[in-house]
C-alpha cells in the first residue's frame, strides 16, 4: 500500500456545494481527499467547476455548504490572517503567467518570496543576494538561468510559463494549484511545462492539482484523474487505468445531457 493513503490527506473536500445566487450551482456535492505528494489533474469541459474547486482549495472562495481542509486549515472558518498565511504555503499557476513583462526575469522570480518577507520591495538589488541566488537556482531547474536578465515580456509563452513556475517555487509551497497552465503554448513547449511540474511534484514531493483540457498530458504526466460535469465528480480514477475513449466520456456525456 502507497505509505501516502495512510497520512491525512494534504487537501481535503468534504460534501462541497457552491451555489452562486439561485441559479448557479458550481459544484454539486464534492467530496476529494489528495495526499502528500500527488499530481491530480481535473478534467471536464468549460463551466464544469475544475476552477471553482481550484478556488475553494486556496480560500478565494468559501462552500455555500461542506468543509475544506488544506494543510490542516479549515478554509471555511479560517480567520483573514490564517488565510493569508496558508495562501502563502499555496503556489498558483495561471494560464497567462502574470509577469510584470518589462521587469527583468530574475526581478519576477524573485517577487515570489515577497509573502515570507517584510516590507516591500523596489528593483532587483532590494533583494538581498542570498535570495537572488535562490532565484537563479530555480530559473536553473527551469532551464532560464541564461535569461535571468531578459526583460520578462521578450520571452515565449513557453519560456514565460517556465519563469512563473520558478516564481512559485520561491514561495517554497507545499501545495501547488495551476490552472489551465498549457492551454495557450504549442504542443513542445506544454510537454515541456508538464515534465516540469510532475518532476517537481516527484523530487520536491509537492501536491499538485490541476486542471486540464489536454486529455494526452493529463494521462502522461498525472498521477490520478477527476473528471468534473455541472460541478460533480463522475470519474476519480488513476491515470494508468485510464485510456482516452473513457476520458472523452466526461465531455461526451457532458455534452448530451445539455
Amino acid at each position: 500500500m502507497d505509505s501516502r493513503q495512510t497520512q491525512e490527506p494534504v487537501i481535503s473536500l468534504e460534501g462541497v456545494t457552491k451555489n452562486f445566487g439561485n441559479d448557479i450551482m458550481a459544484l454539486d456535492n464534492v467530496s476529494l481527499n489528495v495526499p502528500e505528494g500527488q499530481f491530480l489533474a481535473l478534467l471536464g469541459s468549460s463551466g464544469a467547476g475544475k476552477s471553482t474547486l481550484l478556488r475553494h482549495v486556496c480560500g478565494l472562495h468559501r462552500p455555500t455548504r461542506g468543509a475544506v481542509r488544506v494543510l490542516g486549515v479549515d478554509v471555511r472558518t479560517a480567520s483573514e490572517r490564517m488565510t493569508r498565511r496558508l495562501r502563502c504555503r499555496i503556489g498558483f499557476i495561471f494560464q497567462q503567467f502574470n509577469l510584470v513583462g518589462q521587469l527583468s526575469v530574475l526581478e519576477n522570480v524573485c517577487s515570489g518570496a515577497l509573502g515570507r518577507l517584510s516590507g516591500p520591495r523596489l528593483g532587483l538589488f532590494s533583494y538581498s543576494s542570498r535570495l537572488r541566488r535562490e532565484a537563479l537556482e530555480h530559473l536553473d531547474r527551469v532551464g532560464l538561468a541564461d535569461q535571468a536578465f531578459q526583460h520578462a515580456g521578450t520571452l515565449s509563452g513557453g519560456q514565460q510559463q517556465r519563469v512563473a513556475i520558478a516564481r512559485v517555487l520561491m514561495q517554497r509551497p507545499a501545495v501547488l494549484l495551476a490552472d489551465e497552465p498549457v492551454a495557450s503554448l504549442d504542443p513542445d513547449s506544454a510537454q515541456t511545462v508538464m515534465r516540469l511540474l510532475h518532476d517537481i511534484v516527484r523530487d520536491k514531493g509537492v501536491t499538485l492539482v490541476s486542471s486540464l483540457h489536454q486529455m494526452d498530458l493529463a494521462l502522461s504526466w498525472a498521477d490520478r484523474i477527476v473528471g468534473l460535469q455541472r460541478g460533480g465528480i463522475v470519474l476519480d480514477t488513476p491515470a494508468g487505468a485510464l485510456n482516452t475513449d473513457t476520458v472523452m466520456g466526461i465531455y461526451g456525456n457532458a455534452a448530451s445531457s445539455r
